[in-house]
């Protein structure tokens, strides 16, 4: 098929390489921690910076996923270096001054409220109201409770003595 017109209707792109990179990649937005990380494909990532970082608590960050196999880290139109952790690498925070006394509590009354019996339901649980094996008005029962006193002496001796 011969085109209309032969001229080539492509125009070069204005900007620069790295902005066409970046608008060409796969970009995932994630928010990041207190602890300045985030999750990605089970690894933990956590963004490498000076200072206290207070400012990125919280942030939306976004990770360029490039079709090279890099990966770029961006917020506010700036790179952030970052460190990839596997789970098993994953370490704690530092308790601060504000946190150590919660986490000592916390860890106390952890210790000291364990229940060996477990959860106990509730008087109006549903599971209360199930029946499970012989009712308590069973025929046994009704036969004992009209017998006399020999009756039910003499069907004891003999159920002791099918027992032994």
């Amino acid at each position: 098929m011969i085109p209309k017109d032969a001229v080539d209707a492509h125009i070069p792109y204005p900007g620069s390489p790295d902005e066409l990179t970046n608008i060409l990649s796969v970009q995932i937005a994630k928010t990041l921690s207190k602890n300045l990380s985030f999750q990605h494909e089970c690894n933990l990532i956590q963004v490498k910076i000076s200072g206290t970082g207070l400012a990125m608590r919280g942030a939306k960050v976004t990770l360029h996923d490039h079709f090279d196999g890099t990966r770029v880290l961006r917020w506010r139109n700036r790179k952030y270096t970052y460190t990839t952790l596997t789970k098993a690498q994953r370490k704690t925070a530092e308790a601060d001054g504000k946190t150590i006394n919660a986490r000592v509590e916390e860890a106390i009354t952890k210790r000291y409220t364990t229940d060996i019996k477990g959860h106990k339901p509730a008087a109006g649980h549903p599971w209360r109201k199930m029946h499970i094996g012989k009712s308590a008005t069973d025929s046994k029962t009704l036969s004992n409770n009209t017998m006399t006193k020999g009756e039910r002496d003499t069907s004891t001796l003999q159920a002791r003595d099918i027992s032994i």
